[in-house]
């Protein structure tokens, strides 16, 4: 590896934010992973997006959402385990979580997924913090989204203006929706499309800033799309990192956001052609910062990556200060799994640390 060439420092907060120093390197930062789920159950090309659920009192009780788009949603405890498998024959594609949704007369938070069993469409599952299990509740059995075609990508968003809960579908044509979740009775969950546009070619990557008002879209063979995330706002987006640029390379997949205080933090997404993740500043035009190339150690390196999720969360004593999920299309020791990176181990005094900032704007 080459040496670490220090260009400036952006921020020393450890004292009010918990920061590390903001550094930028010569060459990538190469990681091991520290952990792994269970392999999905399907075989082939089966796992694809994860998403990361953090238990609102005790962190070591945060769990793993996987997708096996060949059967069901796995969910897995943090040092990998399985825990349960729900919705088995929906296949789901991309998965992520929303926090706070008022359901009756309480809030609950919801994992939230594309599937592609027939007909296609949505699927809401409730979490139950206590049980660490999931519920379906979703009305009708499957939310139509698309006019009835397939959507693989999706992402949750919380509007820090009026606190309602929304999600962004993406589908193989490029087409993309919002939908506004909504209460439909009877602990049951349905939504409503607002607003709709529409792409050159396929996206699937997607993940929206609750706190910032952004959504990312990864166009894969182009680059990521940022558009404003309110309902009412123009689908006027702008392409914030090209394909071939800073060695992103097609097909780019997954899409995560790393939270820090005041606006701060990174857009991570996979660039799955060279097998790396590029790092992106949150705040302003999102600014190249660095690459994760991560490589084999006890455990295998990771390849052909699809969905991606951080969060800076701690998620347990082995995650105090955040962790990256990835997805694994060649496992080495069987099916397609989620490998799991300690956040100190990828920012190592070059990339902000702060786990105590929230990862959602607020509910209203």
């Amino acid at each position: 590896m080459k040496a670490w060439r220090v260009l400036g420092i952006a921020a020393v907060c450890a004292a009010a934010g918990g920061f590390g120093l903001l550094l930028a390197a010569d060459g990538p930062v190469r990681p091991e992973a520290k952990g792994q789920t269970a392999p999905v159950p399907h075989r082939g090309d089966a796992a694809d997006d994860p998403a990361i659920w953090v238990h609102p009192t005790d962190p070591a009780r945060s769990l793993i959402f996987g997708t096996d788009k060949r059967g069901g949603l796995c969910v897995a405890n943090m040092d990998g385990t399985g825990r349960q498998l729900v919705s088995d024959g929906c296949r789901p594609n991309n998965v992520d979580i929303l926090y706070g949704f008022k359901l009756g007369e309480r809030r609950v938070d919801l994992a939230v997924a594309t599937t592609r069993a027939r007909p296609p469409g949505v699927k809401v599952w409730v979490i139950d913090p206590a049980a660490g299990r999931l519920s379906d509740a979703t009305a009708g059995g499957v939310l139509a989204v698309l006019r009835g075609q397939r959507a693989d990508g999706l992402c949750t968003y919380r509007s820090p203006k009026s606190g309602r809960g929304y999600f962004f579908v993406c589908g193989l044509n490029g087409g993309v929706a919002q939908h506004v979740l909504r209460d439909a009775g009877g602990g049951r969950v349905a939504s409503e499309r607002v607003r709709g546009w529409k792409l050159k070619s396929t996206a699937e990557g997607c993940v929206a800033d609750d706190e910032l008002g952004f959504v990312y879209l990864a166009e894969e063979s182009t680059g990521i799309w940022k558009f404003p995330a309110e309902p009412d706002a123009r689908a006027r987006g702008k392409l914030v990192a090209k394909v071939g640029e800073h060695g992103l390379t097609a097909d780019v997949e997954g899409l995560t956001i790393y939270h820090a205080a005041g606006g701060k933090g990174y857009l991570i997404a996979s660039s799955q052609g060279s097998n790396t993740f590029n790092v992106y500043t949150r705040e302003g035009d999102n600014r190249y910062v660095l690459t994760i190339d991560p490589k084999g150690g006890a455990i295998d390196d990771v390849s052909d990556t699809d969905g991606i999720a951080v969060t800076n969360r701690p998620t347990s004593k082995q995650f105090p200060a955040g962790v990256l999920v990835v997805q694994d299309g060649h496992n080495a020791r069987g099916n397609q799994n989620f490998k799991l990176y300690d956040w100190r181990d990828i920012a190592a005094g070059r990339l902000r640390v702060d786990p105590k900032h929230p990862t959602s704007a607020p509910a209203k």
